[in-house]
């Protein structure tokens, strides 16, 4: 009944909400709207506490710089980290489908964001190329832009292969990198209608990695780290079969990946 009536809430009220962002997106400023932004996440988040009676717990949030341009990278295993991201950081410049523009009222929103548009179809390097000359604009703007490594949303445990556009964008931008683990997906599962009610989870933000490292360490820097944190924080919130099925997600991963 919890998970019923919060996706009644998140769908309703986001439904809500869109067409007011589509309007202050058409006529007001990119702060407006992302007063807007921070509002529905912070809404959310707190319909998570009430609703679902689930805990986000924020660790590691003096790692974050103050203010300035630096690369935030995730992992990306629920819809609940572009809420925490909202909630957070709604001035931060992010990748999105340049597909988005087709549906209704979405346009705007994202142009008044200045999120880096890319088509999904067409070649990688030419993706790469793009997502780079835009995050080089977000930073020139002096906001943080956030990557997810994998490039997809994550089940619990799974893990791919980290692109290397990371790491281009990385040494183009000569910038920190600070990393992101996260174990959100024990509340709310990728793609998944069913939430788990009286659940905790957390992200941890863990020390930046500082410009200038060579292109493969800094790769191979980031996917250890983020990994080792992230299934440290699923083993400390998931129970049960949640925590099985995570683990031979990341079992079969690693073994995919060597």
């Amino acid at each position: 009944m919890r998970s019923l009536l919060f996706n009644l809430f998140f769908y309703g009220f986001t439904g809500l909400l869109t067409p007011v962002a589509w309007l202050v997106a058409k006529l007001g400023s990119r702060a407006a709207l992302q007063r807007l932004i921070r509002f529905w996440g912070e809404t959310v988040i707190a319909a998570v506490r009430v609703i679902l009676d689930s805990r986000i717990e924020l660790r590691g949030l003096e790692n974050l710089p103050e203010g300035g341009s630096w690369l935030l990278v995730c992992k990306h295993q629920s819809e609940l980290d572009a809420v925490l991201l909202a909630s957070m950081l709604p001035h931060s410049g992010a990748v999105a489908m340049q597909e988005l523009e087709n549906y209704p009222l979405f346009g705007p929103i994202l142009h008044k964001l200045g999120l880096v548009l890319v088509p999904i179809s067409g070649a990688r390097a030419n993706r790469t190329a793009q997502v780079v000359q835009g995050a080089q604009r977000v930073l020139a703007e002096g906001r943080p832009m956030v990557i997810f490594p994998e490039g997809a949303l994550m089940s619990l445990g799974a893990r791919e292969r980290y692109r290397k556009g990371i790491g281009h964008m990385y040494q183009a931008m000569d910038t920190p990198a600070v990393l992101v683990a996260s174990s959100l997906g024990v509340i709310w599962p990728r793609r998944e209608w069913a939430k788990h009610p009286h659940s905790t989870a957390a992200i941890e933000v863990l020390e930046p990695i500082p410009p200038g490292m060579e292109l493969e360490a800094f790769m191979a820097e980031v996917e250890t780290r983020i990994e080792v944190a992230t299934m440290a924080l699923i083993r400390e919130h998931a129970k049960g079969a949640v925590l099985a099925t995570a683990e031979d997600r990341h079992a079969r991963g690693a073994a995919n990946e060597d």
